[in-house]
Parts: structure tokens; C-alpha cells; sequence
């Protein structure tokens, strides 16, 4: 079963430091949200947010949080400087949030060598909304041994190694997590 809750996060591991995810909002406040649990993810240490692509292209350590004000001409100029996102190499990726069916979706889908590059990096968040939570906490226990509240305790307490496996990991027990 493709588990939705940590789509985002998954793309995100999935593309290390040299690619770009698209992460698709229908609306700017949930965008808002989006960008808070991506950061999340990495943490605030180790993300900037930021409009500009030439920002994002000028911080190859950090995972790029890229909310442009025009989406379309920074579709294009992630088109046309594609490759400047590849030299330094990135420790993470570019997280790039477009509404969906906007303009720079429309722009994404004319520029079919960006898309080509992005395909398979772009999960849609909606999907979040249709998980079932209790078949997800059964299946975090069964594939970690423990609860996500469990396994989150040890996280926390520094009991469990920090690497891309179990940061994507903490990020998938807390949304799991009964508060």
C-alpha cells in the first residue's frame, strides 16, 4: 500500500540533493501549511524559504522551500537554468509549491525538459486527506516494532541514529501521533 501521509517526504528523500519536488496546493493558506510540515521534515536549521530561484540556486546546503509570487516565470527560469541546479551538487533538493492548475502549472507542462526532469517528484497532498489513520499506525508498528508515539520517544531522546531513513521516519510517527 502507497502510504500518503509521507508522499512528501518520500519525494523528498527519493530526489537527494540534485532535484527539484513539486509540491502542488490547492489554495495559498494550505500552501502556508504545506511549506511549515516540509520544513518541518528537515527542520528549520537546514531549510530557507524563500521567492526567488536564484536564491534557491545559491544555496546548495540548504532544502529550498520555493514559494515564487510568479509562478510561471520562475517555471521558466528553472527551465533555463536547470543546470546550475546540479553544479555545486545540493545536499537536498528544491521544494517547489505551485498551485494547482495555475499558471506555473500550466508553464511546467510547456516546458517538457524541466517536467521530464521533475516527473515522479511531484506528490499531490491531496492525497493526505483520504489516509486511514489507524491502517497507517498499524502498519508504522508492524514495519518499526513499535508505535509512532513509542518510536517518536526514542527519537526524541536521541535513542535512535538521524539519517535520511528515520528523519523521513520522525516525520511520518508525528503525523501519526495522537496528540
Amino acid at each position: 500500500m502507497n502510504n500518503p501521509v509521507a508522499s512528501i517526504a518520500n519525494a523528498i528523500q527519493r530526489d537527494g540533493g540534485d532535484g527539484i519536488v513539486v509540491v502542488y496546493y490547492p489554495d495559498l493558506g494550505t500552501r502556508d501549511w504545506l511549506v511549515d510540515e516540509v520544513e518541518s521534515i528537515a527542520g528549520a536549521d537546514m531549510s530557507v524559504r524563500t521567492d526567488s530561484v536564484a536564491e534557491a540556486r545559491q544555496r546548495p546546503d540548504a532544502l529550498v522551500l520555493l514559494t515564487p509570487v510568479n509562478e510561471r516565470a520562475a517555471i521558466e527560469e528553472l527551465d533555463g537554468t536547470r543546470d546550475q541546479l546540479l553544479e555545486p551538487r545540493r545536499k537536498h533538493p528544491v521544494v517547489l509549491f505551485l498551485l494547482r492548475d495555475g499558471d506555473g502549472t500550466r508553464a511546467l507542462r510547456e516546458a517538457p525538459s524541466l517536467a521530464s526532469w521533475i516527473r515522479g517528484s511531484d506528490p499531490d497532498p491531496e492525497r493526505l486527506a483520504e489516509v486511514d489513520v489507524e491502517a497507517e499506525r498499524q502498519a508504522f508498528e508492524a514495519e518499526n516494532g513499535a508505535s509512532p508515539e513509542e518510536w517518536l520517544s526514542r527519537w526524541r531522546a536521541n535513542g535512535i541514529p538521524r539519517d535520511a531513513r528515520t528523519v523521513v521516519l520522525s516525520y511520518r510517527a508525528s503525523l501519526l501521533e495522537k496528540r
